[in-house]
């Protein structure tokens, strides 16, 4: 029996060591938009240790920062990220009904365990009703979130979108070739679809003014003060905001108790 305490204690002392390089994360997403107002598309999030940058403005997006702004896709954003920094780690969270960007008023939120040495965060996300506006981080070391780390509860927030949405100069911007206008019934906007606009061939530039005053094919007489998301009495924090909180990890106690059942397996049949 001593010594079965004796590695029941032992294993218990290791758990904590073999998750200590992780650390759980709850993320949290709120789009700040007044009813009717823009939604965005499922948010891709890249951890990594400040070496991946989504893009610069002024210049020539990628051709996987192209399919996101365009139709709202991160698989080729997420490939690049993956080739370019092979220990990083990404996701994307969706809203769970359908269709999934989240909408005005929506609020969506994940778990996710990252490396500690991956700290800093990238995020991207199309903006709807648009051709190819999206919201980056166009500095990789921007958003630091090793002072959470190990401090269970602690959040870091911050909003997006705030005076920096950007057009990513890959789509004549036409809502008659914009995706998911279906979200917008009460616009009367064409019906749209995903990669079928004329080519622009320009850089990222951000995006100032009235957002959708010049698009072409905007249906007479549709209000659309609703989503200018350079308004800042209607978007006073942006377009959305996102938390990041330190959680415990979810799998000690669980790895515990397998491991005790384990042991206590053994020590019956022996």
């Amino acid at each position: 029996m001593k010594k079965l305490l004796f590695a029941v204690c032992a294993f218990a002392l290791a758990v904590p060591q073999l998750n200590a390089q992780t650390q759980q994360l709850r993320i949290e997403i709120t789009n700040n938009a007044p009813d009717g107002g823009v939604a965005i598309t499922p948010l891709w999030l890249g951890f990594h240790d400040g070496g991946f940058d989504v893009f610069e403005s002024g210049s020539a997006v990628s051709s996987g920062l192209e399919l996101l702004a365009e139709e709202g896709a991160t698989s080729g954003l997420s490939g690049e990220f993956a080739a370019a920094f092979p220990s990083g780690q990404d996701t994307t969270i969706a809203s769970p009904t359908a269709p999934p960007p989240i909408q005005a008023g929506e609020t969506v939120s994940a778990i996710f365990g990252i490396d500690t040495e991956n700290s800093f965060l990238s995020y991207a996300s199309m903006i709807l009703p648009s051709s190819d506006y999206f919201i980056a981080n166009d500095n990789p070391t921007e958003i630091d979130l090793s002072s959470i780390f190990g401090n269970v509860g602690d959040s870091i927030s911050f909003n997006i979108g705030t005076q920096n949405v950007y057009d990513a100069g890959t789509e004549i911007n036409d809502f008659g070739t914009t995706p998911a206008n279906g979200l917008f019934p009460d616009l009367g906007l064409p019906a749209g679809g995903a990669g079928i606009g004329a080519d622009e061939n320009g850089v990222a530039t951000l995006v100032t003014g009235d957002p959708f005053a010049g698009f072409l094919n905007s249906p007479n007489g549709a209000d659309f003060s609703q989503l200018d998301f350079n308004n800042t009495s209607l978007y006073g924090n942006g377009i959305a905001t996102i938390t990041i909180t330190a959680v415990p990890e979810p799998t000690s106690l669980g790895v515990i108790a397998l491991g005790l059942g384990g042991l206590f397996l053994r020590r019956r049949r022996s």
